[in-house]
């Protein structure tokens, strides 16, 4: 049986708060993959490099990936199998176990597996039975998903381990994608957690076309005040929010206080350790200065620097902030709004009414999961009048939970070294980040940057798990 990772078929979380657990990068046969990982090194070293740390947090993704992909082709398999045929497909598990293990056998990596076979009444030296009764398929399920839970903490100390070293090196400056893996490592620190800090109420889902409203509770249960005013930049960015005139071709005039703020907020995000990194890397790529008082000039320019979306307009009505974080409305339409305590902000206002989930591309994957860090969404968002009228945005994928910071490092990074659309993983999640430029005066703007579901490839359209 090929090892081959279909991240359609791998959707349910194995750690609470963490989302699918099959990468893009993870599209290849592990087995084969898994002989270069051993050729480098032992997983039983405990080397100070970071490419050392690289290749032993390859060695347990294998594993977590491994486990996460066994687990969702058992679970969604119909019918129950006879005891002669399960104990065929364990003793065939724990040979392709073998085969990624190779001679490496770290204690780490034996003990959890022993454990688990243990548990389900099975000798894993041995690979075979212990005792008279049969291992059932739910005890085999359960044991797929104790270890995929058990590499994947594994994996996550691997990658924090990394991600404390803010010096880009040679693997992150290979792409754009590995660049923005790494943020999001660096995001773990100050991001939200779901169900501590916030807690989302998705309730029922539809299609994007879909009219009526499926959700007759707001999209948040609650965002923590505490937590908010534990965290520089998230007080920080709250205080922007009000700063700006909603429509399209209405004048903005930043005061006095409105660009104190923005100072305020651009110099706080600076000190945090996802925009040092931010910063290393696109000097490293050479796309902006090394100098710290020079990138905040930029960002100030990039995010900041009002122009004309509406080009008939006498003075400059938008900025690329006020359109990603803030939103607009343009001939009866909303457009931008893609930032999640923006969202929450106006709910409890009474200006957001929430209509539902959108279903996901991809079959079989839910995003009706409350814990999600990226939620695809429907909403009204009234229109600012006093006539209490509201206005549709159909379909809109915003990040939840994730600091300010972190989503100002991914769109810059995007919109100086990517395209206007960079398919890539941004840690566990699979997304399109989409960034567009609008030129104005012969400068280039950012126009929009957000991310997007990615449709299953023919290949995954094609394939059926098995076992």
């Amino acid at each position: 049986e090929p090892y081959v990772l279909d991240r359609s078929k791998v959707l349910t979380l194995f750690v609470p708060q963490t989302p699918p657990v099959c990468r893009r990068n993870e599209l290849v046969e592990i087995k084969a993959d898994s002989q270069k990982v051993r050729r480098e090194t032992s997983p039983e070293e405990d080397p100070l490099t970071e490419n050392g740390l690289s290749i032993i947090r390859r060695f347990y993704g294998q594993l977590r990936a491994f486990f996460a992909y066994k687990w969702r082709a058992v679970k969604s398999k119909e019918g129950t199998p006879t005891a002669e045929q399960l104990a065929s497909y364990i003793k065939t598990i724990k040979t392709q176990i073998d085969g990624i293990l190779g001679k490496n056998r770290p204690a780490k990596a034996i003990d959890p597996i022993a454990k688990a076979y243990a548990g389900m009444g099975w000798d894993w030296g041995h690979n075979k039975q212990k005792g008279e009764k049969a291992a059932s398929k739910e005890d085999l399920i359960k044991m797929l998903e104790t270890l995929g839970k058990a590499f994947y903490d594994i994996e996550r100390e691997c990658r924090q381990k990394i991600a404390e070293a803010l010096e880009p090196t040679e693997h992150d400056l290979e792409n754009l994608d590995n660049g923005v893996d790494k943020l999001w490592e660096l995001d773990a620190k100050n991001r939200m957690k779901p169900g501590v800090d916030y807690e989302l109420d998705l309730q029922k889902g539809k299609r994007s076309r879909e009219e009526g409203d499926k959700a007759s509770r707001p999209l948040f249960k609650f965002v923590k005040k505490e937590s908010l005013d534990a965290r520089p930049t998230y007080k920080a960015f709250l205080a922007l929010l009000d700063n700006y005139e909603r429509a399209v071709g209405v004048a903005e005039v930043e005061t006095a206080q409105e660009k104190k703020e923005i100072r305020t907020f651009l110099a706080t995000c600076l000190q945090t350790n996802v925009m040092k990194y931010a910063h290393k890397w696109l000097a490293a790529k050479g796309k902006v200065s090394k100098d710290p008082k020079e990138f905040f000039l930029l960002l100030q320019k990039l995010w900041f620097e009002m122009y004309k979306r509406d080009y008939n307009a006498k003075r400059p009505d938008s900025s690329g902030f006020e359109h990603v974080f803030v939103g607009e409305e343009r001939n009866g339409k909303i457009v931008g709004c893609h930032n999640w305590l923006q969202l929450w902000r106006e709910e409890q206002l009474g200006n957001m009414n929430y209509l539902g989930y959108i279903y996901p591309y991809r079959p079989g994957m839910t995003r009706n999961d409350n814990e999600s860090h990226l939620v695809t969404i429907q909403f009204e968002w009234k229109d600012g009048k006093d006539d209490n009228t509201f206005e549709l945005k159909p379909v809109s994928t915003s990040w939840v939970g994730v600091s300010p910071e972190f989503e100002l490092a991914l769109y810059t990074m995007v919109f100086l070294a990517g395209d206007e659309e960079n398919v890539m993983d941004v840690g566990p999640y699979m997304v399109n980040i989409k960034c567009y430029t609008i030129r104005r005066d012969r400068v280039n703007f950012l126009s929009t940057s957000f991310p997007e579901d990615v449709p299953p490839s023919e290949k995954e359209r094609n394939y059926q798990a098995s076992y």
